[in-house]
């Protein structure tokens, strides 16, 4: 044994160092434990932080999008016409659209413009002075729009009248008509007044800036007292309107906010639309009454969102509820996600199909609908499976997750149109018709109250089903405002807009006969 080298270790020695790193391993095992322990109660916390960060950043993508990115769902593929550009369809829609050109043109009133030649280049040729110069057929007349600004007539109207020399009776000419006792203001400026409002979305005092440059300077309250006026002498048109819609099979709801002043708190406008008229209706919630109020004894398909305001009348008895695939496909837009997209992707056949049903004018056929069942139906298959497949693989609050849900909470409602073809795919004719509320949102920002909301909701569903059926807003106005108050109220049918159409709008005894100058 070399001099240098250690004592060996004894085996007491070694023991007492083993007992004391297996002191040490059960002191930092049951550190582990604990802090394991720890962990497990932290983790719910930490998947509902997570969740939480998940909806913020959604809400965050959101709000950037409505603030900067464009409000057209419609993407590259899908902005495309469906058949070939070189194909017949093309040279059918070209037709078509010049046809509509058309159509458009002739509703403007024509003024010819006469382009006569110099008497001098009739005399002779500038080019080689011959004086034998010979008129030939114009060319094609070319087309210039011009704006001319409106015309404001200041009607004076000069009564007839006679006495009797025998007992001094004075006889006048009857009074024009007036929509208002004692106004100075035709229908016609208040049919202005009510279509700039709810049309063009202009506040009144914007208005008033307008008629005081055209040389008529209306008050504003006198504006808010005509509109309001306008609304209750129109109030038994608008409830035939609303039994029209009632009495529909279809019917497309939806609603968005409308604040009111004096209360302070935020109302709701509902639109409910049918193919032949459009209500708005004001309500101080966003409750289920509204629905209940209106359609509650009747019975038909009612396209809505996933809301459940409309649960209420939505039951076996009442209405049947049918989807709406532009929300759930909204969803899953924009979302950072392979899923998402190929969600999205298979979304693109539902629209593909109507645009071609559309295209070869088979709209509401039997091979509309084989058209929808043999092709969009199988998307929607594979998106139902997708979903049922992969509802474990997101948090249930981030934005797949959520959309997940969306999807197999109303799949019955999503597949209403496969089954019936007068049930279009999504909810987008409500939405649309709700546009004119929102940019009046940003404009004229709220309504004094209830009432008001009410009257503005009345005036706006008898304006736009007038562009429903392609009737000049400010003419049907102008005319009822004056023909309602000899109208036999037996017959307030004949005074909606598609009625109006066909039997006052040609001229046939129209109002303006009866308030011309004599």
């Amino acid at each position: 044994m070399s001099a240098s080298s250690p004592p060996p270790e004894s085996v007491e020695a070694r023991l007492e160092r083993a007992l004391a790193e297996n002191a040490t391993l059960k002191a930092e095992n049951a550190a582990l434990k604990a802090e394991n322990v720890e962990l497990r109660e932290l983790r719910p916390q930490l998947v509902a932080a997570l969740e939480t960060i998940a909806l913020l950043e959604r809400q965050v993508l959101g709000l950037t999008k409505k603030v900067m990115g464009r409000t057209s769902e419609r993407t590259a593929v899908t902005s495309r016409r469906v058949s070939d550009p070189r194909d017949k369809n093309d040279e059918e829609a070209q037709d078509k659209r010049q046809s509509n050109r058309t159509t458009r043109d002739s509703k403007a009133p024509v003024e010819d413009v006469r382009h006569v030649l110099d008497e001098q280049k009739l005399e002779e040729c500038e080019m080689c002075g011959s004086p034998d110069v010979k008129p030939m057929a114009p060319d094609p007349p070319s087309t210039e729009w011009e704006y001319v600004p409106g015309r404001l007539v200041r009607r004076r109207h000069h009564r007839a009248k006679a006495i009797c020399p025998h007992c001094n009776h004075i006889v006048r000419a009857d009074p024009p008509a007036r929509v208002f006792d004692g106004s100075i203001y035709g229908p016609g400026v208040i049919a202005a007044t009510i279509v700039r409002k709810i049309l063009d979305c202009l506040p009144l005092y914007r208005q008033a800036k307008i008629w005081r440059r055209e040389g008529c300077p209306i008050p504003r309250s006198t504006m808010k007292d005509h509109f309001h006026a306008a609304a209750e002498l129109l109030k038994p048109v608008y409830d035939e309107l609303v039994a029209v819609v009632v009495a529909a099979t279809v019917v497309f709801a939806d609603e968005t906010s409308l604040k009111m002043q004096k209360e302070s708190k935020t109302g709701f406008i509902w639109t409910f639309a049918a193919e032949q008229a459009v209500i708005y209706r004001y309500a101080a919630s966003r409750s289920g009454q509204t629905p209940v109020e209106l359609l509650g004894e009747s019975t038909g398909t009612i396209v809505v969102d996933g809301y459940s305001g409309y649960n209420q009348i939505c039951t076996p008895e009442g209405w049947t509820r049918a989807g709406c695939n532009a929300h759930s496909r909204r969803k899953f837009v924009d979302i950072d996600d392979p899923g998402a997209e190929h969600i999205v992707e298979l979304y693109k056949t539902v629209w593909i199909v109507e645009r071609e049903a559309k295209s070869r004018d088979i709209v509401g056929t039997d091979e509309h609908l084989r058209l929808r069942r043999n092709r969009a139906g199988p998307a929607m298959d594979t998106i139902k499976a997708w979903c049922d497949e992969h509802r474990d693989n997101y948090v249930p609050k981030s934005p797949v997750g959520q959309a997940i849900t969306y999807v197999i909470n109303q799949w019955e409602y999503l597949t209403r149109f496969l089954d019936d073809v007068r049930i279009p795919p999504d909810n987008n004719f409500s939405e649309r018709l709700l546009r004119i509320i929102a940019l009046g949102r940003k404009n004229y920002l709220f309504v004094g109250h209830e009432h008001a909301g009410q009257n503005l909701a009345m005036l706006a569903s008898l304006v736009v089903t007038c562009e429903l059926h392609d009737i000049n807003p400010h003419d049907y106005l102008a005319d009822i405002l004056l023909r309602i108050q000899a109208h036999p109220a037996s017959d307030v049918r004949s005074l909606l807009p598609d009625v109006w159409k066909t039997r006052f709008a040609k001229g046939d005894d129209h109002v303006e006969d009866e308030t011309a100058e004599p």
